[in-house]
């Protein structure tokens, strides 16, 4: 067994919590100044802490190469400033994830198992120090109305009982239910500790919401905080009508706390956390998938690293005045994406994308769908399973619909029955088992020598 991760410092995640609310910022101007200042040390700190960066010939963010999670795990070790090893880091999380004990360390890191759904799993390591700025950041960004206030904050996740528990105070309380057992054995234990923030990936806000408006749990949150998994617009509207209240989101990923909803209910990325470069997807560099580069993380290295998910920003600002990037979307990863021939294009033309909230939309606006899953395996056929099974030829036609109106070939339709989702794996009701073929690209390697 690993030595167990020593509970982080309370005053360390006031400092953070404190520093967090301090943190805010005029107008976009200054939120860009502040992140150069910081990433300044950030890049410098990489050239001397990570062996992967030692040879990066100046501590410009365009001298450091972009990073996807293949290169990451390749180069796991060299982007640590312990050199821990990733299999002795895999045993270590596989096992705690085995036995729900999330206390082991490596080097004195604790390690976290990455859910695996983009490919290869890894783990993320944290310090006590980065654990307790976490907690604190989180804290600060996640309470509706601040410490001083109090609040009982009830989270279903995979994995994390013991921090909550260490940063828990007689003002705000934690209860951590562990996404392994079904919700229907929460029930007890969620009405009794009455939560007033409840956190939770989608599906399971659905069944609480399902077992409220039934009369089997009796709760009343002030904030709902969706995770973990995209929250479509059909699950948002039946845990709001379930729960009577308003569905947040927290977008947070191996990489980081990437983004939370503002109070009036917009998604804003994190930019005082986190630095977020653009690739576009479309003319107008709406859909983006973003390469991030933490401004906070010490024992492994986020930088310049290019995340699996399609991001949509919104076209207006936020009325917050937040100037942190505003999002409409978080519509999923890039293989969540199909990839289909354009109608009357030859059969040499690259394939088009069609994004997978386009697909939810069509699927989940035809009569009678409550639930479905596609499966693209080539760009010729499409597996279409839906709940209740009845509903199939509605959802193909609402589909092949959806496809001819963006010029595209309508697939091949081929029907599978819909199985239940295992609990501690993500939710993702559209998904591509085939590689982009214009997405391939050479490996990242270390940085070319210093002149």
């Amino acid at each position: 067994m690993s030595p167990a991760a020593p509970p982080v410092r309370r005053a360390a995640v006031l400092a953070s919590y404190v520093a967090t609310r301090r943190r805010r910022f005029a107008d976009r101007g200054a939120l860009e100044a502040w992140q150069q200042r910081r990433l300044r040390r950030v890049l410098a700190r990489a050239r001397e802490r990570y062996p992967f960066y030692a040879d990066v010939p100046d501590a410009r963010l365009d001298a450091f190469p972009v990073l996807d999670k293949a290169d990451a795990v390749a180069h796991f070790a060299a982007l640590t400033d312990r050199g821990v090893d990733l299999a002795e880091c895999l045993a270590v999380a596989r096992e705690a994830e085995a036995r729900r004990d999330f206390t082991a360390t490596v080097a004195g890191l604790s390690v976290g198992l990455s859910s695996g759904t983009s490919g290869r799993q890894t783990v993320f390591l944290t310090s006590p120090a980065e654990r307790a700025r976490w907690a604190g950041t989180v804290l600060a960004k996640a309470l509706p109305h601040g410490l001083l206030a109090g609040a009982r904050v009830a989270l279903v996740l995979r994995a994390g009982g013991p921090l909550y528990a260490s940063v828990g105070s007689r003002r705000v309380a934690f209860r951590f239910l562990d996404l392994a057992t079904p919700t229907v054995e929460h029930l007890p234990a969620l009405a009794a500790f009455a939560p007033t923030v409840l956190v939770a990936p989608p599906r399971v806000l659905r069944e609480l919401a399902a077992a409220r408006l039934a009369g089997d749990l009796d709760v009343a949150p002030q904030r709902v905080l969706s995770v973990a998994e995209v929250l479509d617009p059909p699950d948002r509207a039946a845990v709001e009508a379930g729960l009577g209240v308003r569905v947040d989101e927290v977008y947070q990923a191996t990489e980081g706390f990437l983004g939370i909803s503002c109070d009036r209910g917009t998604l804003h990325l994190n930019e005082d956390l986190v630095v977020v470069e653009r690739e576009p997807l479309d003319g107008d560099g709406r859909r983006f998938v973003p390469v991030v580069t933490d401004l906070f993380r010490t024992s492994q290295a986020v930088v310049r690293r290019r995340l699996d998910d399609v991001l949509v920003a919104a076209q207006e600002p936020c009325p917050c005045g937040d100037p942190a990037l505003a999002l409409d979307a978080v519509v999923g990863r890039a293989d969540d994406v199909l990839l289909l021939p354009r109608a009357g294009a030859g059969a040499t033309a690259p394939l088009v994308a069609f994004y997978p909230d386009f697909v939810r939309a069509a699927v989940l606006g035809a009569g009678g769908v409550e639930d479905f899953r596609v499966v693209q395996r080539a760009p010729g056929t499409l597996e279409l399973a839906v709940d209740p099974a009845p509903a199939l030829p509605a959802a193909a036609a609402a589909l092949a619909a959806a496809l001819r109106g963006a010029g595209l070939v309508p697939p091949a339709v081929v029907s599978v029955p819909l199985s239940p989702e295992p609990r501690l794996t993500k939710l993702r009701r559209v998904r591509r088992t085939f590689p982009d073929p214009l997405a391939r690209r050479a490996p990242a390697a270390p940085a070319a020598p210093r002149r």
